[in-house]
């Protein structure tokens, strides 16, 4: 494996499977990483001097994995064509997820957005959210994946 790539960046490793990266229920280091990296609920209500209106971890999960599913095609497809298709659209969610996150850390500034009070605050909320989604969306994957 080239020293290059990122660890758990395998292009052959799938993101969404919970056997990589210590066993059953382990998560891909991708996926890790984004959950470190992305604020955690208590750090991005802290960040606003009047809380917003904020749905709870599993509702935001829940919402992710309602955006994964809706992009899944209806028709049934074979395991290797339904694991091809899942990565793809989990692998996209990841990357944005894992972009808002690093953003929100290391150049929040960048990223201003007009509307905002404090544009800070709201990459860190935009990326605590997506964070929540992907995991919602892994969920959703392991279960559409293994559906017959």
């Amino acid at each position: 494996m080239s020293r290059y790539l990122l660890p758990g960046s395998y292009p052959h490793a799938s993101s969404c499977s919970a056997h990589i990266a210590g066993g059953v229920g382990g998560l891909h280091p991708l996926l890790r990483h984004l959950l470190r990296v992305a604020p955690n609920r208590a750090e991005v209500l802290a960040l606003f001097s009047e809380p917003p209106q904020l749905a709870e971890e599993a509702a935001l999960q829940q919402a992710g994995g309602q955006m994964l599913g809706m992009f899944m095609p209806e028709q049934p497809l074979p395991y290797r064509a339904r694991a091809l298709q899942l990565e793809t659209l989990f692998r996209g969610m990841l990357e944005h997820a894992l972009s808002l996150a690093i953003k929100a850390r290391c150049a929040p500034e960048q990223e201003r957005e007009e509307k905002a009070e404090n544009p800070a605050a709201h990459a860190m909320l935009m990326a605590y959210v997506a964070a929540q989604h992907v995991v919602g969306a892994r969920h959703m994957a392991m279960e559409l994946y293994n559906r017959r």
